[in-house]
């Protein structure tokens, strides 16, 4: 245990990757390199930033506290990294238990409290100056995150999120991209003649497999170069400082690109009225709250239906792009505010209300979030948009939608939805049954299903969300009957019990799963270990749906293009949507 402990914390490890033979192919555009072993000095003379970096990381570990802090802050922001790291609760964990070693520590991000990192109950922040300091520790792989009262110099709260990663502050990504460029592997790669074009996506952390970026148990980025239709990504694993791996995707052909207009004065619009204050929305029998948060996309709260509670709180956490199951990498994006955020996928203007039309009557509403990358629909950019839909019958729908083009063909791409339903109406106790064997059985402990080996009522329910009142919601997931363009969801859903005094996603959070896993692990199953019963409990439902792009003509979905229309270049997208519908219960034949 001592020489892991050591290892980890003390020495920067350059350790050698087995190159796989089975995995490369002839046609590079799909073929994956591990990277060779790398002395640290050789590392050193390449990447000068990196020497700078490591040595300040040595001189953190001599410090009484064990931290590398952010430096060439404004007072504010010095004030509030300064407050947080005299709490000894928040820097708990910056030596060994037991054998007192320091532990490799970096504070990412500080910046001022935001309503969604409260769910909207702000309390003593709204009378004072908070800031939020967030910090990784590289030894255990978690994230501290303090709320600092800068005014009165003290640390109001404390949250602590197991397995997950902050977004990386700026000198980090700028060492990411000159680890990227000086390496040989992707010089070789993209020709040694060739000017090396300046990498996109280098924030936006990713895994690989055979290396230890797999499951994101080191801090790894992907910078990537864009040549023509093609991508190569540089896997750089920041825990160790070098690169792991190259790996070529196919971008689809393209269009001439869309030259986007500067936007700081509509991002300062959005931020300063709907990420820093909450709104209001009253459209009929419905009313709610709605904020745009940090990282976590549009969250919608306190949610009524005739005066009656049916959504404590709904968001969408995180976005997991893999790029090839075989190969298992890819990012795992963050929807947000356009400034002082950790998102990459920014909100891309206010929020929206539109009508939703059948047969020429007007049966609901749709409250819609769009978020984008400036550069969409250019290859390497992301466009996402949340859809909530409240319909005049008491039904409503928390949908999702990806439009493309991202980094290659073959993406699957997984948003995390954590929906916190009222079944009573009154923060009660619930009961979570599926239809299984012409029945509702009831789920004793915290799981979770597949949606593809899941059975339906005649009227496509798979979950009964009831309270003990007999009041409710049947789950319907998608399986392409909601006219929206999606092909079916193919969902991992699950259920855990509401903590009011823990941090299981309700907040403002970081990065909860790994981009790239192809299973469950997603990032609720951290909140169900070990599983708790759940009888007489109050419950959290989480639906990721598994979408499957394809950029292939007549095909297309989660896709995006710039085409030739009449002489000018026209975008078409082929968006894809998922998200479940919660329909209330009214005792009509058990649901089927």
């Amino acid at each position: 245990m001592f020489r892991a402990i050591f290892f980890l914390s003390l020495v920067w490890a350059i350790t050698s990757c087995t190159d796989d033979s089975s995995e490369q192919h002839s046609d590079y555009a799909d073929t994956a390199k591990l990277a060779d072993s790398v002395k640290q000095a050789e590392m050193f003379n390449r990447v000068p930033r990196l020497k700078e970096y490591w040595q300040r990381v040595k001189a953190s570990l001599a410090e009484e506290v064990s931290v590398l802090q952010l430096e060439n802050l404004n007072d504010k922001a010095s004030l509030a990294q300064q407050i947080a790291l005299k709490s000894p609760q928040f820097t708990q964990f910056t030596k060994h238990p037991k054998t007192k070693q320091p532990l490799r520590n970096e504070i990412m991000t500080i910046r001022p409290v935001l309503p969604e990192d409260f769910t909207g109950e702000m309390g003593r922040c709204s009378e004072t100056q908070c800031y939020r300091v967030e910090m990784y520790n590289y030894f255990y792989n978690n994230s501290t995150i303090a709320f600092v009262d800068i005014n009165n110099k003290k640390v109001l709260g404390i949250t602590r999120l197991s397995h997950a990663q902050p977004d990386l502050n700026k000198p980090l990504i700028d060492l990411a991209k000159q680890i990227a460029n000086t390496a040989p592997e992707v010089q070789e790669a993209l020709g040694t003649n060739r000017k090396l074009p300046d990498p996109v996506m280098a924030p936006i952390k990713t895994a690989l497999k055979n290396s230890r970026c797999e499951r994101s148990h080191h801090l790894c980025v992907a910078p990537t170069f864009l040549l023509d239709d093609k991508a190569l990504w540089a896997i750089v694993d920041l825990t160790d400082g070098k690169l792991v791996g190259t790996r070529w995707t196919e971008l689809g052909t393209s269009g001439p690109p869309i030259v986007v207009s500067e936007r700081s004065i509509e991002n300062e619009y959005v931020f300063y009225n709907y990420c820093e204050h909450e709104h209001n929305l009253v459209k009929g029998d419905w009313s709610m709250d709605y904020v745009i948060t940090g990282s976590d996309g549009l969250q919608i709260t306190k949610v009524k239906y005739k005066g009656r509670q049916v959504i404590r709180n709904a968001k969408l956490l995180d976005w997991h792009v893999s790029y090839s199951s075989r190969e298992g990498f890819g990012y795992s994006d963050a929807t947000g505010c356009p400034l002082f955020s950790s998102a990459v996928v920014i909100a891309y203007n206010a929020p929206q209300t539109e009508a939703i039309v059948e047969n020429g009557k007007d049966i609901g509403f749709a409250l819609i979030q769009d978020f984008r990358q400036p550069p969409w629909p250019t290859p390497c950019n992301y466009r996402y948009v949340q859809r909530y839909e409240f319909y005049n019958d008491g039904r409503f729908r928390v949908a999702a939608a990806d439009y493309g083009r991202g980094c290659g063909t073959d993406g699957t791409y997984r948003p995390v939805i954590r929906i916190d339903v009222d079944a009573e109406g009154a923060d009660q106790t619930e009961t979570l049954a599926e239809w299984k064997s012409g029945g509702w059985q009831a789920w004793d402990k915290e799981g979770w299903r597949l949606q593809d080996n899941a059975e339906f009522t005649d009227a496509g329910y798979q979950y009964r969300l009831m309270g003990k009142n007999g009041k409710g919601f049947y789950i319907e997931p998608g399986r392409g009957q909601f006219g929206d363009g999606g092909r079916g969801d193919h969902a991992f859903t699950y259920a855990t019990v509401y903590h009011k005094d823990k941090d299981e996603g309700e907040q403002g959070t970081v990065t909860i799963g790994s981009c790239c896993n192809a299973d469950h692990r997603q990032g609720p199953e951290k909140f169900q270990e070990p599983a708790e019963s759940l009888q007489d409990k109050n419950l959290v439902f989480w639906y990721v749906p598994q979408l499957k792009n394809n950029g292939d003509k007549g095909s297309e979905y989660c896709w995006a293009d710039t085409q030739v229309e009449n002489g000018l270049p026209k975008i078409k997208v082929w968006p894809c949507y998922a998200g479940p519908m919660f329909v209330p219960i009214n005792g009509e034949n058990n649901g089927n």
